[in-house]
């Protein structure tokens, strides 16, 4: 099921017209109607309000629960958020597996030149994180740093708080891999 039935779904569910959920998640209803006819990607605090807003867990909205032998994405494919904005500028962050019961969460994230995520923050599990593109300041910890470009990884500890920036003044493009799913 795409994202737009899911959210139709449970906003049905509930018996919520359109203009009910927007006075619920704070979302507009123009934006609502795209989002459920697939004409918009959501952000990612879109996707909290509305999940917040329905009472369930984020990844309802957005992993399925089939467990395929195999799962292709082709280029351009995933389920695309928006996250960390500055201005018009976001970091597009592509999600490679939508199955809620995949050990791990492979993500492709496109960033703006100059793009910080902000504060560290952790989460549980491991991350694997590599450039594709760009020149990256990886910040782990209270006190390292690395400066990453093309082909550059690490495998780290999510648990210990991290964030990066993109260094550069061209985009950058990351593979990150969490396990388990963050999301």
């Amino acid at each position: 099921m795409r994202l737009g039935d899911t959210i139709k779904f449970h906003r049905k569910k509930k018996g919520w017209t359109l203009t009910e959920l927007s006075a619920q998640c704070q979302l507009s209803v123009a934006q609502l109607s795209k989002l459920e006819n697939g004409k918009s990607n959501p952000s990612i605090d879109s996707l909290r309000k509305l999940a917040g807003a329905f009472e369930i867990p984020v990844s309802t909205l957005t992993l399925t629960e089939e467990i395929p032998s195999i799962s292709p994405v082709l280029d351009g494919e995933g389920f695309v958020v928006r996250w960390c904005a500055r201005g018009d500028d976001y970091v597009t962050v592509r999600y490679l597996t939508l199955n809620r019961l995949a050990k791990m969460q492979p993500i492709v994230l496109t960033v703006p030149a100059g793009m910080s995520t902000g504060n560290s923050k952790s989460h549980p599990g491991d991350e694997f994180f590599y450039v594709l593109e760009g020149c990256v300041r990886f910040f782990y910890g209270d006190d390292e740093v690395f400066d990453m470009r093309d082909g550059d990884f690490l495998y780290y500890d999510g648990t210990v708080a991290h964030h990066w920036e993109n260094m550069s003044a061209k985009e950058a493009r990351l593979l990150t891999c969490n396990t388990p799913p963050v999301m």
